[in-house]
């Protein structure tokens, strides 16, 4: 009996064996070259991460990009093109197809455009699908370009970026048939990863303008809030004015000197903080100092500082320079200032450094200053009470603030300004001013300026009793009660402007004691007065005498 283990026929299993054998290795090829195909695409994969991983730039990404295709695929030419704002698709960059050394393609040069459907690229973005022709001759997609290189066979693939298309992909070479599926495959394998690329490079793109916009948006916005502070505290329509503001506007946001001139009590101050705030120093301190009211010895330690043990019991402290270091210095009454301390200001400015007084090792001081004064340099200069080249320091900008009397228009805002400033300091109620009031303020000199005005208001604020404020609440008419009293100008030239205001005063005063010489009868006074009974009453409400 036979042995079953034992084959029929021998040779019949040795060819058994033999098919088994190369199907097995067919079967371990395929394996091999699949896996041989994985192991490229992942290293494909992984390049091409790291490159696009590493720039958010568009630019470089489509650099990079094709470089990568160029070596893996090896194409005669590839390139790649970018949706626009209106769809069409643009040139970002290219290898091969314009210049054969150019990593990229130079826009500013020559810019290849698709509109939105043309060519093979745009049926691309509208099929949202690979298109590869063998021979572009059989296609009528295939639009050529007078300036484009010889192209026979195409390989096309969109970029899809959150379901929308953001560019294309084009390989292309000079023979028919050059691209095959393994081509289009590598092609689908890197697509998502340079979408997204592209995407991201975009975005932050839009991320980055808008920073830019928003930081353009926010300087311009500080510029204008500069400005509307810089003018926020100077109340004032007069054209004398007007000019003042100005000019702060133009100087306040720059490190430029100012000389600020005008009559005790005009707001010198005022002016200098307010270019301190509207400057791009106005985070940094505001320091002044009221040069007439200290003597020259003490003048100088408080500017310039002073070094302990320079005298018994003195202990180091920083002068103002250093105090305003990163800020404004402000120098009330520059023109008071002795000469000895004028030299020694004069050689700060100029080496922008400061010694204090008993000290030998010079700081450094950044300080912008603003400096004021009542006085008439020019003169003082002539006389020889202050130094030329002082003077020449100081007004790079000059800014001169007119008196009270030359803008009449603007004492009445500037009445209610502090009207509402001291009734919310003073918790008063708030009261109006009565036509006499306004009327009273209108013909006063106001010799002290917009300080006797703001202290007139003060006081009606805090003394008024009825609804409304009345001339005698802002004691301006005590000053005139016994006689006349004019200021008169200091320059014969000037008499022409006050010869009005005289007349007014002394008609004014006149009319008041006639009235009450006649115990307030309007008809003897005015028959006393030797005027009709309607011209005093005119004259009357003309000068506040009718309340």
């Amino acid at each position: 009996m036979p042995d079953p283990l034992e084959p029929a026929d021998p040779e019949a299993a040795r060819d058994r064996l033999r098919r088994e054998r190369d199907q097995l290795r067919r079967s371990v090829g395929e394996l091999t070259e699949r896996f041989q195909e994985k192991v490229e695409e992942l290293s494909l994969v992984r390049m091409v991460g790291d490159a696009l991983g590493s720039s958010l730039d568009l630019r470089t990404v489509c650099g990079a990009t094709v470089d990568i295709l160029q070596e893996a695929v090896g194409p005669e030419n590839c390139s790649m093109m970018l949706r626009d704002g209106d769809g069409a698709l643009v040139l970002a960059a290219a290898r091969g197809a314009f210049d054969d050394e150019a990593r990229t393609f130079e826009v500013a040069a020559r810019a290849p455009t698709f509109e939105p459907g043309e060519g093979v690229a745009g049926a691309a973005v509208a099929g949202r699908a690979a298109i590869r022709i063998d021979d572009v001759a059989d296609d009528p997609r295939f639009a050529a370009r007078p300036d484009g290189p010889d192209i026979q066979s195409l390989l096309c693939l969109p970029l899809v970026a959150r379901d929308r298309v953001v560019g294309v992909i084009n390989l292309s070479d000079s023979v028919p048939d050059a691209f095959g599926p393994d081509h289009e495959r590598i092609l689908a394998i890197i697509a998502n990863s340079v979408s997204m690329a592209v995407e991201n490079a975009r975005l932050f793109d839009e991320v980055r303008r808008s920073r830019e916009a928003l930081a353009s948006e926010n300087q311009s916005l500080r510029r204008e809030l500069r400005t509307r502070r810089s003018v926020g505290g100077l109340v004032g329509q007069s054209p004398a004015f007007r000019r003042v503001i100005q000019l702060v506007e133009k100087v306040a946001d720059t490190t430029a000197t100012v000389l600020v001139t005008g009559e005790s009590g005009t707001g010198k101050e005022v002016i200098a903080r307010t270019l301190h705030q509207g400057s791009g120093r106005s985070e940094g301190p505001f320091v002044a100092i009221n040069c007439a009211a200290l003597p020259e010895s003490l003048l100088e330690a408080e500017l310039f500082g002073i070094e302990r043990g320079v005298a018994t019991g003195v202990d180091a402290r920083a002068g103002t320079f250093e105090r305003a270091a990163g800020g404004t210095l402000f120098l009330d009454e520059i023109g008071d200032m002795a000469p000895a301390v004028q030299a020694k200001v004069l050689r700060v400015i100029q080496e922008r450094q400061v010694t204090r007084v008993g000290g030998r090792r010079p700081t450094a001081v950044d300080v912008r200053l603003i400096a004021a004064t009542h006085r008439a340099l020019d003169r003082a200069i002539a006389e020889g009470t202050f130094r030329e080249d002082l003077y020449y320091r100081l007004k790079v900008i000059t800014l001169h603030i007119p008196p009270l009397r030359e803008r009449r228009e603007d004492v009445l805002p500037l009445a209610e300004h502090f009207l509402a400033r001291f009734t919310a300091r003073h918790d008063r109620p708030r009261r109006a001013l009565s036509r006499a009031a306004a009327r009273a303020l209108l013909a006063h000199r106001w010799p002290g300026n917009v300080r006797e005005l703001e202290h007139a208001v003060e006081q009606a604020v805090l003394l008024a009793d009825d609804d409304e404020i009345r001339p005698a609440d802002l004691g301006l008419e005590a000053a005139g009660a016994d006689g006349i009293r004019v200021e008169l100008p200091l320059d014969v030239h000037d008499f022409g402007e006050v010869m009005g205001e005289v007349q007014a005063l002394a008609e004014r005063t006149l009319i008041a004691r006639a009235l009450e010489a006649a115990g307030g009868n309007r008809t003897h006074a005015a028959r006393a007065l030797g005027v009709s009974r309607r011209s005093l009453i005119y004259k009357l409400q003309r000068y506040g005498l009718d309340g």
